[in-house]
């Protein structure tokens, strides 16, 4: 990518966030993880540049950052601004690159994000990932601390329990739920009886819970 190739694309970011608000969206999430643009200029696994994007971690992070700024300023502060990022990569460089995605949490704060869904980076092949339920976590609890800004917990969250298990305890304040959903698209409902919600059907948009209510067999 060429320099204007850079600014073309932050500019699409941007123009993307004013459709998504015209078309009535409340949240938006800027996804930066999963050898995606943005992880791929942040990872020294993929990024080759010697411009002011490539090379030290200073200059990897450099997109990212302007496109967050550049997103904000379109986005209107009472709306979540979000960024999904790929944290670690499970390379036997871990802390190393948690810390320097902590480092780079804090500076994408104070550009205006509200909240970091934690994920991995997925740049290379051969990683040694420790696939288990919610095994993220415990890594989304400590960049909530050590970054000081909410964070969701996503993978092998599949649970009612877990789910409910990862936010009273502080882990995460967010649990984001993706594969569970798609094989059951009444995971919410289903959890809320599950968890002992009161009317569980009202987790729903109200024409759905108006209805369904009357069919919530008495526990």
């Amino acid at each position: 990518m060429s320099l204007s190739d850079i600014a073309q694309v932050r500019e699409e970011f941007v123009m993307a966030a004013r459709r998504a608000l015209s078309a009535g969206f409340e949240w938006l999430e800027l996804h930066f993880a999963h050898g995606y643009l943005g992880q791929s200029f942040l990872s020294a696994h993929s990024n080759r540049r010697s411009d002011g994007y490539g090379g030290n971690v200073e200059n990897r992070r450099r997109f990212l950052i302007e496109t967050m700024s550049a997103v904000r300023e379109v986005w209107p502060e009472h709306l979540p601004l979000t960024v999904r990022l790929g944290v670690i990569e499970y390379d036997n460089q871990d802390e190393q690159t948690l810390l320097e995605a902590i480092a780079l949490i804090r500076q994408l704060k104070n550009a205006g994000a509200d909240l970091v869904n934690v994920s991995t980076g997925f740049n290379i092949p051969n990683t040694d990932t420790p696939w288990a339920p919610a095994f993220l976590a415990p890594i989304a609890e400590r960049i909530r601390h050590e970054a000081g800004i909410p964070v969701a917990a996503a993978w092998g969250i599949e649970s009612p329990a877990l789910a409910d298990r990862l936010v009273r305890d502080g882990q995460a304040d967010l649990v984001m739920v993706g594969r569970a959903h798609l094989a059951d698209p009444h995971w919410p409902y289903a959890a809320a009886r599950t968890l002992g919600v009161e009317r569980p059907a009202w987790v729903l948009p109200p024409p759905y819970a108006h209805w369904l209510e009357r069919y919530t067999p008495v526990e």
